[in-house]
């Protein structure tokens, strides 16, 4: 897999990740705000009438005044949201509800009967302060609001049923928004990191593959990278690699010269001592390229010679003694040749090197 496709593949996964993380972050804000919206709309409206509500409470204890009903009737008609309403008295009887038939009946007698949706009521009479509690799997919320007296004493309730249909919507519509910006946003930064990493990374190291490319034996060269980064310091060890191996090559080929050198003195001295006087000697490697000879070479053009340079197709005993030699190592053979119009006695004979290096001497005597 290529670097663009596992970065997009990183990119998609972590950007969905991130989103996912953020759409329950901020689905559970909105449900937050929303709810909590909904909630104090229905207390503030509750709490604006309280003063009234409770001076009432206070001339009549146990019986609803016409204008109390007329306030509950009020609140139940003029917000859509609200389902049902109970007004309680401080002891929980039932003050206002209506079905007048449950007028004066008791907390529990009605809990046992028709039944509160929650134990909201109970909560805000004990600590004084608005309850909401989630019902009907969450579509409702049971909101209990205390009318309040002097020295905080609780004179009575309002019990209200609020749907949450409203807030829902808002919530919905709020994480499509968000979702729509989440989108756009993971372009406009998936799109700003793509040309960064096009332009600073993928096409560098293209550069920096064909330089590579480029290299070969015969050119052990790479430009040296102007870039002051990663990239950059990639590229200057390539290149002082390369002059490593550079020198390294061309050491191998000083001592390799040497070598050839120090072989040929050797030879030198060897047919010097061993080859009778007038007889032509040469040295041969495995491949019948010519070492050393004790007579000049000749050959315009070539800086090395090969023994099918020196005899042509008509002396084949010569190459057949050769090819005798070699496949009988320390072995000398022999053959007769006609060199330059004298007819010579031809020995060859392999001689095996510890280093791997056979080497073939071939003498040519004038025969007698």
């Amino acid at each position: 897999m290529k670097l663009t496709s596992k970065w997009l593949l990183w990119f998609v996964l972590v950007a969905v990740y991130a989103s996912v993380i953020g759409g329950l972050f901020y689905y559970n804000l909105f449900k937050f705000v929303f709810d909590k919206k909904l909630q104090n709309e229905m207390v503030e409206m509750v709490r604006y009438r309280a003063p009234a509500l409770v001076q009432m409470l206070a001339s009549r204890p146990k019986e609803a005044t016409f204008r109390e009903a007329e306030i509950m009737k009020g609140l139940a008609r003029n917000d859509d949201r609200i389902k049902s309403l109970i007004y309680l008295n401080y002891d929980a009887s039932i003050r206002w509800h209506e079905n007048t038939k449950f007028l004066g009946m008791s907390y529990s007698d009605y809990n046992t009967s028709v039944g509160f949706e929650t134990n909201a009521v109970v909560q805000a009479i004990r600590d004084r302060l608005p309850r909401a509690l989630l019902f009907g799997k969450g579509d409702y919320y049971d909101v209990a609001i205390p009318l309040l007296a002097k020295d905080n004493v609780v004179a009575g309730v309002v019990n209200v049923t609020v749907s949450r249909e409203n807030a829902k919507r808002l919530i919905q519509a709020s994480m499509v928004r968000y979702a729509v910006g989440v989108f756009i946003m993971m372009l406009l930064i998936g799109f700003v990191l793509y040309l960064f990493l096009l332009l600073k990374i993928i096409r560098p190291l293209g550069t920096l593959r064909d330089n590579i490319d480029a290299v070969s034996m015969n050119n052990l060269e790479l430009e040296p990278s102007q870039r002051r980064d990663e990239i950059g310091d990639l590229g200057r060890s390539l290149s002082a690699m390369l002059d490593k191996i550079r020198g390294e090559i061309k050491g191998l080929e000083n001592v390799e010269i040497m070598s050839l050198e120090k072989e040929q003195r050797w030879w030198k001295t060897i047919l010097a001592v061993t080859v009778p006087k007038g007889s032509r000697a040469m040295v041969v490697d495995e491949n019948n390229n010519i070492l050393y000879s004790n007579f000049e070479l000749n050959i315009p053009g070539k800086k090395q010679v090969h023994l099918l340079d020196l005899f042509d197709s008509r002396q084949q005993e010569i190459i057949q003694v050769v090819g005798e030699a070699m496949e009988n190592p320390t072995k000398v053979l022999r053959g007769s040749v006609v060199n330059k119009n004298v007819q010579c006695v031809v020995k060859a004979v392999q001689l095996p090197d510890d280093a791997g290096k056979n080497r073939i001497v071939i003498v040519l005597e004038p025969e007698k």
